[in-house]
Order: structure tokens, then C-alpha cells, then sequence
């Protein structure tokens, strides 16, 4: 079963990712720069100075004024996205997963980004960071990369930070950065992300819990285990327990939301409950992330 059905994606063909930063790409894309040179459409003036090739005076201007201006020019300049997809064994916790959830976000970004002739790159996040499509271009890729992100599958242990550290030391280039995950890393999120942040990375957090984690309904006497470690635990749940519970968990995402807030990076929240084109179509664009 595909990860998008063909109704959705005819949706989003009108949509674009926005960027705040600016960054030269590669080929030829969709993507208005601003970056000014010589290129393709009119953008405006500026006054000639000594170097500047002659071919790209405007004579009829220098006709009436007797003053030689340069034509300025917008180009066209596609851009890279990488999107990270956390597969750790927490991920597949929720109904629907978390994992299936967030693949098919991923796919969406994909499809946005391929049709809008940027470059995609498909990466997953656990004990180590992963590369499943390396930065790829066209809309008739998309089928490919839809195929790839169907096959992740969940295993091993987050380490979110240290992967995204890992990638942003690597890192040849910068672009946009979409993060997928719960953030549910005890060794933490912030270097990781501060990382990227100083390879000059435009990027965006997008948290993704299950209803069950934001509002558990547990009662009585339980023996729990962890998703990840195998380590178990008994606990009475009751009402007061479970009150406490909602407000740490909210207190986790206040924290990640001021985190990123702090460090110019755009944070988004959803839960596994939200259809995928309610959050592209309506969500997504409250944000501004997609125009």
C-alpha cells in the first residue's frame, strides 16, 4: 500500500517549502532566490561600476538619463532538504506508530520538494545515522524515494543527539533540515540540533507523540518496559500519578519547544491522531513552513 494516495499528492503539487535562509543550489530549479546576478527574470537597477561586463547595461536607460545602470536579475536556484527520520524502537509505539506516521510525513515533504525541483535526501536517525537516499532530484524520482521510506523500519536504541552531531560534522553542504522524532533521547537533543544550527542549516523540529503518551489511559497496578532498553518497572497508576505524568510530559515539550525557539528553529507539534492532510494542508500552512 502506498504511503500517499494519488488524491493527496495532486494536493501537493501547489504546495512549496519556505526557507529563510538563502543558499545556492546546484541546478536549475523552481525556487525564487534572492540572489541577485544575471539570470533568468527582471528584478531591477543599479548603478554601473568599474568591472562590471558592459553586455548588462541598459542602454535605453542610459539613453535618457546619460548614466550607465546595470540590469539586475532574480534567479532560479533549487534547494536541498534533508530529512531526517528517527527509526528508534520508541517510534514504534502508538497506534497508528509513530514510525508510520512519521514516514508518511517524509514522503509528503519528499514529494513537495521533488516537484518543486529541489533536492531530497532521505536520512533515519537511531544508534547511528543512516543515508537511505542520498540527495536526489525530479518529480519521477518520487516513486523511489517513496519506496525507500516505506522499507524503515524501527530498531536499536535512540542516540538522536549524537547522530545529528555525527551528520553535521560530515555535512558538505548545508540546506534546509527537517528532524522527525518523539525526542524521547536521555542523552538529549540540544547538541545535536545546535550543531546543525552552525553548519548553517535552515531547521525545523517536528515532534511527533502518540495520543497514548500525551494522554494515557492506565489504571490499577502495571509493570511496564521501556521500548528501548528492555528495562522494567512497576508502578500504581492512579489519577494524582497520572495528572504528574501529563505535566512532566508537558514540560518536556514546553522545554523543546523554548529550546527552539531560542536557537531560530521552527518547532511543530503533532500527534499520531492528525491526518496527514489536515497537517500539510491546513497545520503546516499557520506555520508558514509551506506556501
Amino acid at each position: 500500500m502506498p504511503l500517499l494516495d494519488n488524491k493527496f499528492l495532486k494536493q501537493l503539487d501547489r504546495l512549496q517549502f519556505r526557507c529563510n535562509e538563502i543558499f545556492r543550489g546546484r541546478f536549475k530549479g523552481e525556487r525564487r532566490s534572492l540572489n541577485r546576478g544575471v539570470g533568468i527574470e527582471f528584478s531591477d537597477y543599479r548603478p554601473y561600476e568599474l568591472g562590471d561586463d558592459l553586455r548588462h547595461i541598459d542602454w535605453n536607460v542610459y539613453a535618457r538619463l546619460n548614466l550607465p545602470f546595470i540590469k539586475l536579475f532574480s534567479a532560479d536556484e533549487d534547494l536541498s532538504i534533508f530529512i531526517f527520520v528517527d527509526n528508534s524502537k520508541s517510534m514504534s509505539f502508538g497506534t497508528p506508530a509513530k514510525l508510520e506516521c512519521a514516514k508518511r510525513i517524509a514522503a509528503a515533504f519528499s514529494y513537495i520538494g521533488l516537484a518543486n525541483f529541489d533536492r531530497v535526501s532521505i536520512i533515519t536517525l537511531s544508534d547511528q545515522v543512516i543515508p537511505i537516499v542520498p540527495l536526489i532530484y525530479g518529480k519521477s524520482q518520487f516513486p523511489k524515494v517513496s519506496r525507500s521510506i516505506g522499507a524503515i523500519a524501527a530498531a536499536h536504541e535512540t542516540h538522536l543527539g549524537s547522530c545529528l552531531t555525527h551528520f553535521a560534522a560530515g555535512a558538505k553542504q548545508s540546506g534546509a533540515a527537517i528532524v522527525i522524532s518523539d525526542f524521547l533521547d536521555s542523552d538529549g537533543y540540544e547538541l545535536g540540533l545546535k550543531q546543525l544550527k552552525s553548519r548553517k542549516f535552515d531547521l525545523t523540529v517536528i515532534q511527533l507523540l502518540s495520543d497514548e503518551e500525551l494522554r494515557p489511559k492506565l489504571s490499577g497496578e502495571l509493570r511496564l518496559e521501556d521500548a528501548e532498553s528492555g528495562k522494567k518497572k512497576g508502578l500504581t497508576v492512579s489519577d494524582r500519578a497520572l495528572a504528574s505524568y501529563r505535566e512532566r510530559v508537558d514540560a518536556f515539550c514546553d522545554g523543546l519547544k523554548g529550546f527552539c525557539l531560542n536557537q531560530g528553529i521552527t518547532y511543530i507539534k503533532i500527534d499520531n491522531r492528525v491526518p496527514i492532510e489536515e497537517f500539510f494542508l491546513q497545520n503546516l500552512h499557520k506555520t508558514g513552513l509551506i506556501l
